[in-house]
């Protein structure tokens, strides 16, 4: 059985290590962060919890990026090397210095994203041409817009696992409406993660029944402001999201789920990115399942996928 690699051991990363490690069904997880102490520190406490939680996974630290090279999935989360508050400080102090003597670029607390991120991909994918790489945050549009479109890395083998964050969150909006468990909610979400989603609400589900049969039209409605306010998701949810999918890519199962990938014709578009159902199994995305859209549905997401975002150039 293959191990999974996580690029960052913030709160997103630990998050990921810290889901996969309770949930027991991948053999190794590697924290792969310069700060090489702090993801060791963060190891041990998962990996001391192993026997409580009865769990095997064995979860271990590194500090260099080729500790990710070979494994099942690798997913880019956040760093802790300096934060976001330390930077300016450090800057005002030290002499600038290049992109190679930095590493990985101007490490944060935050999730890797524009272009520290974009290099951080572009270096693993030099050396692990072959290397399933998921971005895992929810703001990380642009280097998976970059990473497809300018270094023409695979749409099968690059894409988003915040989707799916989405799904369950929604899905947990409609539970509540609808006094049922999540479980029994079924529901499709195209668009950009998080805020620019469309849900295609004529084929939602609960409990096997119509969803517009259990909900009225005003609870719909109200779920849908809910939605359009979700401006960022938190790590655990993002976590259990990111968690499921390395699950699908270890494993061996083919199931689906939904992840940002780049568009080649579905929907009629191309060279953008959309939140997708797609059918995952080892070796990354095995097909794109596009579901019919009526022609509301399409004006809303050509809308959607067209809006720029804060960190579009």
């Amino acid at each position: 059985m293959g191990f999974v690699a996580i690029l960052g051991a913030g709160e997103l990363g630990a998050s990921i290590a810290r889901a996969l490690a309770s949930r027991g069904r991948v053999a190794e997880v590697r924290l792969v962060d310069e700060a090489a102490d702090v993801a060791a520190g963060k190891a041990l406490d998962i990996q001391q919890a192993a026997p409580i939680e009865r769990s095997s996974t064995r979860v271990i630290a590194a500090g260099d990026l080729t500790a990710a090279v070979g494994a099942a999935a690798v997913f880019l989360a956040d760093s802790v090397s300096l934060s976001a508050k330390q930077a300016p400080a450090a800057a005002a102090t030290s002499p600038p210095r290049s992109s190679s003597e930095r590493g990985w670029g101007p490490a944060s607390a935050n999730e890797w994203s524009d272009e520290t991120g974009l290099a951080l991909v572009s270096r693993l994918a030099s050396i692990d041409r072959q290397a399933v790489i998921v971005c895992a945050g929810g703001n990380q549009h642009t280097v998976l817009a970059h990473g497809l479109h300018e270094l023409h890395l695979p749409r099968m083998r690059f894409f988003g696992s915040a989707p799916e964050a989405v799904v369950s969150a929604l899905r947990a909006m409609v539970a509540v409406e609808a006094d049922v468990s999540p479980s029994a909610v079924s529901l499709t979400v195209l668009g950009r993660i998080p805020s620019q989603v469309v849900v295609l609400w004529s084929d939602a589900t609960v409990a096997g029944r119509p969803l517009s049969r259990v909900l009225s039209p005003a609870q719909v409605a109200r779920i849908e402001r809910r939605a359009a306010a979700i401006e960022t998701l938190g790590p655990y949810t993002l976590a259990a999201a990111a968690a499921r999918l390395a699950e699908m890519l270890v494993g061996g199962s083919r199931r689906v789920v939904c992840c940002t990938v780049g568009l080649d014709g579905e929907f009629g578009l191309r060279r953008v990115l959309s939140a997708i159902p797609v059918l995952v199994a080892p070796g990354g995305i095995v097909r794109l399942i596009a579901p019919p859209l009526d022609v509301r549905e399409q004006v809303r997401l050509e809308n959607a996928v067209s809006r720029p975002v804060a960190s579009d150039k």
